[in-house]
């Protein structure tokens, strides 16, 4: 009755977001073809499906929601979403805010996660490192910020989507690493003006949700290749993939399990027992429903 009109709204928000400039929230991207297509083939982008125009809305709540939460501490947060311009490399974006600490100014970067996520990033490092590559560009985005406001300390504040709980990392500025981004702002420039369209980078999940995937596999496919028209192998590689995405699901939801009743003997949650044990292996645990 209601989720109908509901999802009929958020499909029409889906729109294409063609871009002159090198977002800050997207140089930290690994696929210099990518970028180069931000600029250049936005209007071919594939858009995005209703449940991730829902995830990308609720981000941008969870936003709102630590902004209040910050002012219902006393805690000031000034130029909410002031632009940045840096003509010379063509880099713009817009900053979360900046909160005073202790006489200092930290340019302030808000990101909400996924519990599992949540709880393996405590670190610039596990940012860096992290297996999800949106998590990758966070550092890349920030520093683009604390250069463009000549800034020597940055602030990330990171939310846990299920407990509402924050995390907040300090990240000093690295010099090294800012001079790469803007060689990459460079050579983004440079690939437009000069109309070359860089290499893709060997196919990997990044790709799989890149929304000019479509575009890179003609090349991939340009050699000779054999086409089947087989509606039934079709429709069990049609499966396949499906359940592919729910156990990478599962694997992501395991690896939480794991590290969220890591050293829990014995506790109830809901329906649920949850016991565990030191073994030669390390901590493992199991549930049960009750």
């Amino acid at each position: 009755m209601l989720i109908g009109k509901i999802d009929h709204y958020m499909k029409s928000q889906i729109k294409p977001s063609p871009c002159n400039t090198n977002r800050a929230s997207e140089i930290g991207h690994e696929c210099l073809r990518y970028l180069v297509f931000c600029r250049t083939k936005g209007n071919e982008r594939s858009l995005h499906s209703v449940e991730s125009e829902y995830i990308f809305r609720e981000g941008r709540e969870q936003e709102k929601s630590v902004l209040r939460l910050l002012g219902d501490a006393d805690i000031e947060v000034i130029e909410q979403q002031r632009a940045f311009d840096w003509k010379e490399y063509l880099i713009t974006g817009h900053i979360d805010g900046k909160v005073l600490h202790e006489g200092e100014l930290f340019p302030l970067e808000i990101k909400s996660m996924a519990s599992w996520i949540f709880d393996k990033t405590s670190t610039l490092e596990d940012m860096l490192n992290s297996k999800y590559y949106w998590v990758r560009k966070y550092p890349a985005q920030l520093t683009l910020y604390m250069l463009m406001d000549e800034k020597e300390r940055g602030l990330f504040l990171l939310k846990n989507k299920t407990t509402g709980r924050l995390k907040e990392i300090i990240m000093e500025l690295d010099y090294s690493y800012g001079e790469g981004l803007i060689q990459k702002a460079e050579q983004i420039n440079k690939s437009i003006f000069d109309k070359v369209i860089p290499e893709p980078i060997k196919w990997c999940d990044t790709c799989e949700k890149c929304g000019f995937r479509h575009i890179c596999i003609q090349e991939i496919l340009r050699e000779s290749i054999e086409f089947i028209a087989d509606p039934d192998t079709e429709e069990k590689i049609d499966g396949w993939f499906e359940l592919k995405q729910w156990h990478l699901k599962w694997q992501e939801l395991d690896e939480w399990r794991k590290e969220h009743f890591k050293n829990v003997e014995k506790i109830v949650v809901g329906s649920y027992l949850i016991t565990g044990k030191k073994t030669a292996k390390g901590w493992m645990n199991k549930i049960s429903k009750i």
